[in-house]
C-alpha cells in the first residue's frame, strides 16, 4: 500500500513508489468526483430533542417556502435562595416578570445608548400565555434514572399538567426599546431611583387576575416550610412555568430569550411597625426546560420529502430549521467488493498518488424552487454547518478555522471552512461553500481504517454552537441520530440542489478536489 503525506509548501515531497520526488516533479489539477445526498425530515412525527437548549425560544414563525411554526417553552424554576425567612408580616409591595431579548447595546451620534435586536423574526404581535406548571421535568430518565432525561419538541403539549394556573397572559412584539424603571423616592430630601435595562418584556404581575395574593400565598407564606427548603424541594413544589405562544390573526414574531436571566421578582416590606425594611425574592429559570414546536407546513413540502431516494440520491435538499429537516451527503458508495472495510471508489482515490491541496463542497441555491414554494422574497440563512454523522462532531477543518479560548470553547469561526451566502446583485443566495480539505486528508490516509465517509448538513443559528441534540427514535448506530442544537433552536429553512443526475451539471453538488501528482 502507498505511503500519503500531506503537507502545502512549496518544497514538500511525496514518496512515490520506491522513489522520492522533489516538486519540480509535479503538476497540479483538479476533479469532480460524484457524491449522494438527500434530505432528512423530522416535522409531523418525529421531534427533536430541545431540554438543553441554553435559550429559550418563543413566537409564530411565517416561512413563505415551508409553513408556519409556532414555539412554546417550559422551565424548571430556582429561588435565588433556599431556606430563607421573610420576617415579620410580609406585605408584597409588587411582583414582576422579566424576559430579556438578546440584544447589543452602541452608541449614536447623540452619544445615546441604542440597541439592536439579535435573534427576533417579524414585528407582528404574538399572545404569550404563562401557566405554573404541575409537570415535573425529570433530570434523569427512568427506569435506572442513571442517563439524561430526553425530551422532544414535539411532545410538550402532551405533557399532563403544563397548563396549571394562569399566571399571566400579555399580547405584544419585542421592541428594541430599553425599559426605564423609576422607584419612587420615600420622602421629598431624596431622590427618585432610575434604572434602565436592555430590551426585555417587563409585567407587573401583581396586577393580574391572581394578583399579589396568589404570590404571598404560593411563596411568602410558605417561609420556613420544607418546600422552600433547597432546590429538588422547590422544583417538586412550584414545578415550573410554561410560557405558550399563539400567533394573532394568524401572524405574529418569533424570538429567542435569554432564559437564563428571565425572572419573577417578589418585591415586599416586613418587620416590625418601627423598623420596616423592604426585600426581594427572586424565582429564575434555571433547571431543565423543553422548547415545543407546532408545525404546519405546506402539503407539497410534505410531499415533496416523502419516499426520498437514499440510493441515487435527490435533486434538491431541503433544509429548515427547527423540528424541520437536514441533509445527508455521501462522500462515497457503500461499495467494499474487496471486504477491507474500506469503500471501493475510496480506496481508487488512495491509489491515485496525490497531494491534497482543496477540498470542498459547493451547495448551490435552487432559487427557482424557492420562488414556486415561497412566491415573494424570501430571507435566506446565512451559513450552514456541515459535521460528521457517525461521531456527531465538527470535521476537524472548523478547529483549524476557529479561534479557541484556553478554556477550550470555540469563540469564533472563519470563513474558510463553513463559507457564507454568497450573493447575487439581486441579493438572492447563489451558494454555499465548505471546505473540507483535512477531512479529505484524513479519509485518504491509509492507516484510516474505519474511515467516516457520511456527512450531515443543517442551518445553523450559530457556528460557534457544534453541541447536539438526539432525533426521536433513533438508536446510535442509526445515521443520522442527532442534529445540531444551532439547528434545533434556528427557524430559517432553505432548498439546494442536490446530487442527482437529473440536476444541471454546474449545480448539481459534488465533491470538488484540487490536487498535486507526480508527473509522468
Amino acid at each position: 500500500m502507498l505511503l500519503f503525506v500531506f503537507f502545502s509548501c512549496e518544497d514538500d515531497f511525496l514518496e512515490v513508489g520506491s522513489g522520492i520526488v522533489d516538486d519540480s516533479n509535479f503538476t497540479s489539477g483538479n476533479e469532480n468526483y460524484p457524491v449522494v445526498a438527500y434530505s432528512e425530515r423530522f416535522f409531523d412525527s418525529v421531534g427533536v430533542q430541545t431540554n438543553g437548549l441554553s435559550a429559550g425560544a418563543l413566537g409564530f414563525y411565517q416561512d413563505s417556502i415551508y409553513g408556519t411554526t409556532t414555539a412554546s417553552t417550559l422551565s424548571q424554576v430556582d429561588l435565588g435562595t433556599y431556606n430563607s425567612t421573610y420576617g415579620t408580616d410580609p406585605v408584597i409591595d409588587s411582583v414582576v416578570f422579566e424576559m430579556p431579548y438578546y440584544s447589543t447595546a452602541s452608541l449614536n451620534s447623540d452619544n445615546e445608548t441604542v440597541y439592536e435586536l439579535d435573534s427576533v423574526y417579524g414585528t407582528a404581535p404574538i399572545r404569550l400565555t404563562a401557566f405554573r406548571s404541575n409537570y415535573f421535568l425529570n433530570s434523569n430518565s427512568a427506569p435506572d434514572f442513571e442517563s439524561g432525561a430526553v425530551y422532544y419538541s414535539n411532545e410538550l403539549t402532551e405533557l399532563n399538567g403544563v397548563e396549571g394556573d394562569t399566571l399571566f397572559q400579555e399580547t405584544f412584539a419585542p421592541s428594541n426599546e430599553p425599559v426605564v424603571t423609576v422607584i419612587e423616592a420615600a420622602s421629598e430630601a431624596e431622590d427618585d431611583e432610575i434604572t434602565t435595562s436592555s430590551p426585555r418584556l417587563r409585567l407587573r404581575l401583581d396586577q393580574t387576575t391572581y394578583g399579589e395574593t396568589y404570590w404571598k400565598e404560593v411563596i411568602v407564606d410558605r417561609s420556613g416550610d420544607d418546600v422552600l427548603f433547597n432546590s429538588n424541594s422547590f422544583r417538586n413544589y412550584f414545578r415550573g412555568v410554561y410560557l405558550k405562544a399563539e400567533a394573532v390573526d394568524n401572524t405574529g414574531s418569533f424570538f429567542l430569550f435569554d432564559k437564563a436571566n428571565t425572572t419573577i421578582a417578589i418585591y415586599y416590606t416586613s418587620g416590625a411597625e418601627d423598623s420596616r425594611r423592604q426585600s426581594s425574592i427572586t424565582l429564575t429559570f434555571g433547571g431543565n426546560s423543553v422548547v415545543g414546536y407546532e408545525n404546519d407546513f405546506k402539503e407539497a413540502i410534505k410531499t415533496e420529502l416523502t419516499g426520498i431516494d437514499k440510493e441515487n440520491g435527490e435533486e434538491n435538499l431541503f433544509l429548515k430549521g427547527g423540528q424541520g429537516s437536514m441533509a445527508v451527503i455521501e462522500l462515497f458508495e457503500d461499495v467494499d467488493d474487496d471486504n477491507n472495510g474500506i469503500p471501493d471508489d475510496l480506496d481508487a482515490m488512495r491509489a491515485q498518488q496525490r497531494l491534497i491541496r482543496e477540498a470542498n463542497l459547493e451547495f448551490f441555491v435552487d432559487q427557482d424552487k424557492i420562488a414556486a414554494y415561497a412566491g415573494n422574497a424570501v430571507s435566506e440563512p446565512q451559513r450552514v454547518y456541515i459535521y460528521n454523522l457517525e461521531t456527531n462532531q465538527p470535521l476537524v477543518d472548523l478547529t483549524a478555522d476557529a479561534t479557541i479560548s484556553s478554556s477550550g470553547a470555540i469563540t469564533s469561526v472563519g470563513t474558510t471552512h463553513l463559507g457564507p451566502l454568497e450573493l447575487d446583485d439581486n441579493g438572492q443566495g447563489v451558494s454555499y461553500k465548505i471546505r473540507i480539505t483535512e477531512f479529505l486528508k484524513d479519509l485518504l490516509d491509509p492507516e484510516n481504517d474505519d474511515p467516516a465517509t457520511k456527512l450531515g448538513l443543517v442551518i445553523t443559528q450559530n457556528v460557534l454552537s457544534t453541541s447536539t441534540g438526539a432525533i426521536e427514535g433513533r438508536t446510535d448506530t442509526d445515521t443520522p441520530n442527532r442534529v445540531p442544537y444551532a439547528s434545533i433552536i434556528a427557524n430559517r429553512g432553505t432548498i439546494l440542489y442536490g446530487s442527482n443526475v437529473n440536476v444541471p451539471e454546474a449545480k448539481r453538488l459534488k465533491l470538488k478536489v484540487f490536487y498535486t501528482e507526480a508527473s509522468n
